[in-house]
């Protein structure tokens, strides 16, 4: 976004042209034309906008420059302590934002979050909240033996209800801070050496890597300024985790789309390497046999080991229970399990145009990668519901995926019965 002074002279510019588009009708004492009128008009649009935007990026900016004055070490405070967190309150640290007196533990979680960014090389525009944090999903009241949820874990428990590469096991990694290169071992020759004392030779294993790099993910809700003032932590740990569970959807349709999603990586369905299991028009038996066609693919390639899932749409579900798609077994999935491996349907497995056929998916999950990039980045948007007395916070969380053996995994598009 740009700083402030260059919005100003944005908007000065927008200002002078409007002007002096007044003025020629003026000069010739006639009203505007139909063009001009609507150039004038969206010319007057945009200065308000603007407006809107100089005071959102001067008060960040006047945050920013208190954060620069008192800096903050990152080693030393990256551990705020377990029970302050059970103490952070979004909407209180909104309501400090709005206010311009940002304190407590939301202000000192703030101030970590922004070195967390600077050692990244990148800035947080809104209300800042470091990766750790988002971790304390509960902490122990020894005083009255019990489990207290914090409001940041609603957020990764909502993820994490809805992730689908949360249910098949894929490998996470946390805390990541910039682009991160995972080393792929390919192809690993050994054999048996003709003597004792004999040169076991070159294994010739060949050497990759998997780029991950953060892909931003926003979400928002709008809130009422009087609920943001009055609510309890229960209808915020609600508000949030209910974005955390819409960033997982916005993860699931991206990962399992049949196109790639523009801004996110590549579509599992797209991985260069991925086993391809051609569709097969649908008839008795034909989704079982497609379905097995990408086990044996998998196991061709070696992959028939680790997290062996099934993912397709909820469309397929009917058609791999009915016992009438196998003419010798009595039924191919037991409860969610197909053929013995977990399934997991998702409505992020997309349904391609001809509304017949879905994304599906096997492997060895345990060869995915997923990467979360820092905490979350809040902005407080005081302006787009404004005449609602209500706020949009806009959430901002950065994740990145990639396959390391995609060998290990199988793609067809399966013909449901319809």
């Amino acid at each position: 976004m740009k700083n402030s002074i260059e919005i100003r002279q944005e908007r000065a510019e927008l200002i002078g042209k409007a002007d002096a588009l007044l003025n020629l009708a003026k000069d010739e004492t006639r009203d505007f034309t139909a063009d001009e009128q609507t150039s004038y008009d969206g010319m007057m649009e945009n200065i308000d906008k603007l407006a809107k935007d100089i005071e959102l990026v001067e008060r960040q900016e006047k945050l920013n420059a208190e954060i620069a004055s008192t800096p903050v070490s990152f080693e030393t405070n990256k551990n705020i302590v377990p029970k302050e967190a059970r103490n952070y309150s979004v909407f209180k640290a909104v309501e400090g934002y709005l206010n311009g007196n940002m304190d407590g533990i939301e202000k000192e979680a703030h101030e970590q979050a922004v070195s967390e960014a600077r050692s990244s090389g990148s800035a947080i525009l809104g209300i800042g909240i470091p990766a750790s944090m988002l971790e304390s999903r509960a902490i122990v009241d020894e005083a009255n033996s019990s489990i207290a949820p914090t409001t940041l874990g609603a957020f990764q428990d909502g993820l994490r209800e809805n992730a689908v590469y949360e249910q098949v096991g894929a490998t996470v990694l946390n805390g990541l801070s910039a682009n991160t290169e995972i080393p792929v071992v390919g192809a690993n020759n050994a054999a048996y050496a003709s003597a004792e004392n004999a040169d076991g030779g070159d294994v010739g294993a060949q050497f990759s890597s998997l780029t991950l790099s953060p892909k931003r993910i926003s979400g928002y809700v709008d809130l009422s300024k009087q609920l943001i003032v009055q609510t309890g932590s229960g209808a915020e740990q609600a508000i949030i985790r209910d974005l955390g569970r819409s960033v997982a959807d916005a993860v699931n349709s991206a990962m399992f789309a049949e196109s790639n999603v523009t801004g996110a990586d590549t579509a599992l369905f797209n991985v260069t390497g991925v086993n391809n299991v051609a569709t097969t028009a649908f008839a008795s038996g034909s989704v079982l046999g497609d379905l097995l066609a990408m086990e044996q693919k998998v196991a061709e390639s070696k992959g028939l080991a680790g997290n062996l899932a099934y993912v397709t749409n909820p469309a397929l579900m009917p058609d791999m229970k009915k016992a009438s798609l196998v003419t010798s077994v009595s039924a191919a999935m037991q409860g969610m399990d197909f053929n013995g491996y977990k399934t997991v349907f998702s409505n992020g497995c997309a349904k391609d145009a001809s509304n017949s056929d879905v994304v599906t998916i096997f492997g060895d999950f345990s060869k995915l990668m997923v990467g979360h990039f820092g905490g979350l980045d809040i902005t407080v948007d005081n302006f787009t519901q404004a005449h609602k007395a209500a706020v949009r916070l806009v959430i901002n969380k950065y994740i990145s995926f990639g396959l390391t053996h995609p060998a290990a995994f199988s793609r067809c598009l399966v013909e449901f019965e319809h």
